[in-house]
């Protein structure tokens, strides 16, 4: 009888958790502490000014005559604030502003090992996101607090072919972490709570390639795989004995990057295309226990535009401005209050100085919307149905880079 109890105990676990959790994806981050946060990120497979470049692409580690070292942070300051409408049928509130401020730091190095040979390494959390809504909030049952990042560490090789041809190619290894928390509808009016946390180490490599056709012009592609997470933990219940073993899938989408830089005397224009694989997301796969579900995403391939502007006042002193644009990966029947992100606009400015010769700081800011994220989402809890009246981030970016 004891070995019933447990196992229906389990059952109901199971179908609770799987009815209700839907892990949170994360937001795809180009803010990672460098200076190309003051154009948008526009530019960053073509503009190799420091040891940055490694990361966004291998290729133009050849652009620097120098090895070079930085360390990069930046502060986001995010404001996520739903509003539900008329067509909602789940009771609870808003949920508040439920973004959280963010701190992150970003290392680069680049060693110069002949004017042909470069060799290159950075320690980045390209993907991560924060939510906590209020308790009693009305999409409780989909997400009650979020936190999701990943650390990637991403070694490369460049080499030049010619004066007007490079090629990098790169290896990442990259560690992710999700700690989740859904609320479960146990009886009328009275709600439980799971806890779910999972994590994973998975393999990836980028490519690229740097073109110089003139000295003036600067063409850059960066291409980086999709990375596979099958990550792993445990569920836990607030008021329930039990501790079931948890296991998902996640994609990390594939996105090539094609940019270009080019100068006119103290003015250098910068222009972007990108793409990403993101129907790969195309559904989640959850297991508690012994039982398993599918939640379908229907997420679509995002491209992205953008167009920057560079002023070299003098050799130490350069201003850059950008915008950029990136598409919605979902629409609102699909669309969840995990991952609150519709098309992206990014606006930014900053400025890079070089105190002495051979050290340069670099400053800061971007407005980056989100859009209104529109939700109308049918489930057998009920529907959620409104928009986020804020839905926005400012980013400060602070870094040095050093000349060996």
């Amino acid at each position: 009888m004891r070995h019933f109890r447990l196992s229906l105990l389990t059952t109901l676990i199971g179908t609770f958790v799987l009815s209700n959790a839907v892990f949170a994806a994360a937001f795809q981050l180009y803010e990672l502490g460098t200076p190309i946060v003051g154009t948008a990120a526009v530019g960053q497979a073509a503009v190799a000014e420091d040891a940055s470049i490694s990361y966004f692409n291998p290729a133009g580690m050849e652009l620097l005559q120098r090895s070079q070292f930085m360390l990069g942070s930046q502060l986001l300051l995010p404001y996520t604030n739903f509003s539900k409408n008329s067509s909602t049928t789940i009771s609870g509130n808003n949920g508040g502003n439920a973004a959280a401020l963010t701190p992150g730091m970003n290392l680069y190095y680049v060693y110069s090992y002949s004017p042909r040979l470069k060799l290159g390494i950075s320690f980045t959390s390209p993907y991560g996101g924060s939510l906590s809504y209020n308790d009693g909030w009305v999409g409780r049952y989909v997400v009650q607090d979020a936190t999701f990042y990943t650390i990637n560490l991403n070694p490369s090789i460049a080499y030049r072919f010619n004066d007007w041809a490079a090629v990098g190619v790169g290896a990442s290894l990259e560690y992710m972490n999700l700690q989740e928390t859904v609320a479960l509808p146990i009886i009328k009016l009275i709600d439980g709570q799971a806890k779910i946390s999972v994590a994973n180490y998975a393999p990836g490599f980028n490519l690229g390639v740097m073109f110089t056709p003139y000295q003036s012009t600067k063409i850059g592609v960066a291409y980086r795989s999709q990375v596979n997470h099958h990550l792993h933990g445990n569920t836990t219940f607030l008021r329930i004995n039990a501790n079931p073993t948890t296991s998902t899938r996640m994609v990390m989408p594939q996105n090539a990057i094609l940019s270009l830089a080019q100068d006119f005397n103290q003015f250098t224009l910068l222009g972007e295309l990108g793409w990403s694989n993101w129907s790969s997301m195309h559904d989640t796969i959850l297991t508690v226990a012994n039982f398993s579900a599918v939640t379908p995403l229907n997420w679509n391939n995002t491209y992205r535009v953008g167009m920057g502007l560079q002023y070299r006042f003098d050799p130490c002193f350069l201003i850059q401005a950008g915008a950029s644009y990136d598409s919605s990966p979902t629409s609102s029947s699909h669309r969840l209050p995990d991952l609150p992100m519709d098309r992206q606009i990014r606006v930014g400015a900053g400025v890079i100085y070089k105190i002495i010769q051979h050290v340069a700081l670099g400053a800061s800011y971007e407005y980056w919307n989100l859009g209104n994220a529109n939700i109308n989402n049918a489930s057998s809890d009920g529907v959620l149905s409104g928009s986020y009246s804020r839905n926005y981030a400012n980013t400060f970016q602070v870094s040095m880079n050093v000349e060996a």
